[in-house]
């Protein structure tokens, strides 16, 4: 007997999977905890939503759901992950405290400069400019406390690193002052008080969403009939295979899909309900994992010049502190003051000064190995492609490609794409190999052969469903209207 409440027919399947096994099928469910067929197979959909689950296949087409040793959430964070949280957040409350120190020191840099424009307009022949120089100082003044160095986080455009790999990039805050000269370095651009702020902390990084949201899902399985398989997930993500696994069941669970399993035996959703569809517009649209290349990490995206400046500012800071602090000036000055006075004017700036140089200094530790993690990404999804729509001896997907064969299509498809070396593409193939779920071994010739059958069946299983099934997303006309 099922209950009314569908929340009421999860709690019956939650405790019949911690009292007896998290490993079974939609029949084992049945027959324990009584529910009918329809409840229990929805039921068994709101946990695959809730917890981590893989559905897994036997060699007789039977399904089983798997949700490993326990149940575990999907929402549930480990403690490494609060712990990074709450970093991230001290994190934060630096960076505030800090740019706050650096708007009163500019501040103090502008009213200098100010007095020296002034001087340098009423002194000049021609006094009529300014009220022009006023409102452009106080638009520099009002830069002063807008922390963010961007435009906007939708506004972006295309930037490319060292290894020819071009990379979505946000519009930063264009200079205030001189924009009549174009720079001969496109960095020049930026506003100067932005680049500060820039090479203290770096400027921010556009952060790829490995599927954007969960319209983009949505998108391709209307595009696709409502099909999908594990291998076009990853083609999607770019996720390790337990990864995709445990998606695809959060998939069902989201979408009120089903799963289902071919005559080879390849696991499958089916999302037929989701293709129904009056409107599509405003769709999110569907990316491959390889059609966008990781981007920059950047120490402080400014241009040499630039940097230049900003560090002989802070020196004078760092020296002017250090003489007043060590050379005893304070006293023949007349600044006889206490020691928080004394602190406030010349301790205070040598420790914000030092700091100025340390924090990129300690970043640039860090961004180093992640440039390295970046570029090695961006060679990953030029390989991913080959592998997912390379076709091979008349069989729709590759079964086998040679390394020198997977080196040689993949550098033919490059653009501005760096030229990779078959020692290269055999090192990073290491560790994508386990994630596509594929395997290497050496033939007679010695030549290294890699395998995807996994992969190769599924994306031709899932295509001839495709081909077979009738396209039924259409609503029809409206019949009956009340």
């Amino acid at each position: 007997m099922a209950f009314e409440n569908p929340k009421d027919n999860l709690i019956v399947l939650e405790k019949y999977a911690n009292k007896n096994t998290t490993s079974f099928t939609l029949e084992d469910a049945v027959s324990v905890t009584g529910l009918p067929v329809i409840e229990t197979d929805e039921a068994i959909k709101n946990m695959m939503g809730k917890y981590d689950c893989k559905l897994k296949v036997t060699e007789n087409g039977d399904l089983i759901y798997d949700f490993g040793s326990k149940l575990e959430r999907r929402d549930k964070k480990p403690f490494s992950e609060y712990f990074s949280d709450f970093m991230g957040l001290l994190w934060k409350g630096f960076q505030i405290g800090y740019k706050l120190l650096t708007s009163i020191f500019l501040v103090a840099y502008f009213v200098i400069f100010l007095v020296l424009l002034i001087g340098a307009a009423v002194a000049s022949e021609d006094g009529d400019g300014v009220g022009d120089l006023l409102a452009v100082m106080l638009r520099v003044f009002i830069s002063i406390f807008q922390w963010n160095t961007i435009m906007g986080y939708n506004t972006r455009y295309y930037r490319q690193d060292n290894h020819g790999y071009n990379y979505q990039h946000y519009k930063q805050k264009e200079r205030i002052l001189g924009k009549k000269k174009k720079p001969k370095n496109p960095k020049d651009e930026k506003s100067y008080v932005a680049s500060i702020y820039d090479f203290i902390f770096g400027p921010p990084r556009v952060v790829l969403d490995p599927l954007a949201n969960n319209q983009e899902v949505a998108t391709f399985l209307r595009e696709q009939k409502g099909l999908v398989s594990t291998s076009e997930i990853q083609a999607l993500a770019g996720w390790r295979r337990e990864e995709a696994e445990n998606f695809m069941t959060e998939c069902l669970g989201m979408f009120d899909g089903k799963g289902d399993v071919t005559e080879n035996g390849t696991l499958y959703g089916d999302f037929s309900q989701l293709i129904r569809s009056k409107d599509r517009t405003g769709e999110e649209p569907v990316v491959w994992y390889w059609d966008e290349y990781e981007p920059e990490y950047e120490l402080t995206g400014n241009s040499g010049g630039r940097n230049a400046g900003i560090i002989a500012m802070n020196t004078f800071n760092l020296m002017a502190a250090v003489v007043l602090v060590f050379g005893g000036y304070m006293g023949p000055l007349g600044l006889n003051l206490g020691f928080l006075s004394q602190f406030f004017l010349g301790g205070f700036p040598l420790i914000y000064s030092s700091l100025f140089f340390l924090i990129p200094m300690i970043r640039w530790i860090r961004v180093r190995p992640l440039r390295k993690k970046q570029h090695e990404l961006n060679i990953r999804k030029r390989l991913m492609r080959v592998v997912f729509q390379t076709y091979d001896q008349g069989v729709q997907h590759v079964h086998e490609i040679p390394l020198t064969k997977l080196t040689e299509v993949a550098n033919s498809q490059r653009k501005t794409e760096e030229k990779l070396d078959a020692a290269t593409v055999e090192r990073v193939m290491k560790d994508t190999l386990a994630d596509l779920g594929g395997e290497a071994y050496v033939n007679d010739n010695a030549e290294i052969i890699y395998k995807f059958d996994l992969i190769a069946q599924e994306l031709d299983d899932v295509d001839a469903l495709r081909i077979e099934k009738k396209d039924d997303s259409d609503l029809g006309e409206i019949i009956f209207e009340a």
